[in-house]
C-alpha cells in the first residue's frame, strides 16, 4: 500500500510538472506573439549600443519627423530611435489640437508608419 501511494504521489508531482512546462511554453509563445505586434524592415536582437543603432537607419530623423507630422498633426513632445518589439524605430509623442498624446511609430528602414496609440 506504502509503494503504491508513493507511485502515485510521484506521478502526480510529475503530471504537474508537464503541466507547468506547458503553462511556461505557452506564455512564452504568448510573448513572442506579442513581439510580432509590429514589424519594420530592420530587426535588431539582443542590446546595441544606440550608436550602432543610429548607424542602422536607413531615413534620417528629419525625415521620420515629417512622417510622423504628417500622420498626427500636432507639437512633439518626445522623440526616440529605439528597438522595440525587435524593430529599430523612430518614435513620437505627439500633443494634437484635442489635447491627446499620440505615439506614431515610423520604421527607419523606409519611412513608412508602424503603429499609431493614443495614450
Amino acid at each position: 500500500m506504502k509503494i503504491t501511494r508513493k507511485l502515485l504521489l510521484i506521478g502526480f508531482t510529475a503530471l504537474l510538472g508537464i503541466t507547468a512546462i506547458s503553462v511556461l511554453a505557452k506564455d512564452k509563445e504568448t510573448d513572442e506573439d506579442s513581439d510580432a505586434k509590429v514589424t519594420g524592415s530592420i530587426r535588431v536582437e539582443g542590446k546595441h549600443k544606440r550608436v550602432e543603432l543610429v548607424a542602422l537607419a536607413k531615413i534620417s530623423f528629419d525625415d521620420a519627423l515629417k512622417a510622423a507630422e504628417a500622420k498626427v498633426p500636432g507639437t512633439v513632445i518626445k522623440a526616440e530611435l529605439e528597438a522595440e518589439h525587435h524593430t529599430l524605430m523612430y518614435s513620437f509623442e505627439i500633443v494634437g489640437a484635442d489635447k491627446t498624446v499620440t505615439e506614431v511609430e515610423i520604421d527607419v528602414g523606409n519611412g513608412q508608419v508602424l503603429d499609431v496609440n493614443k495614450d
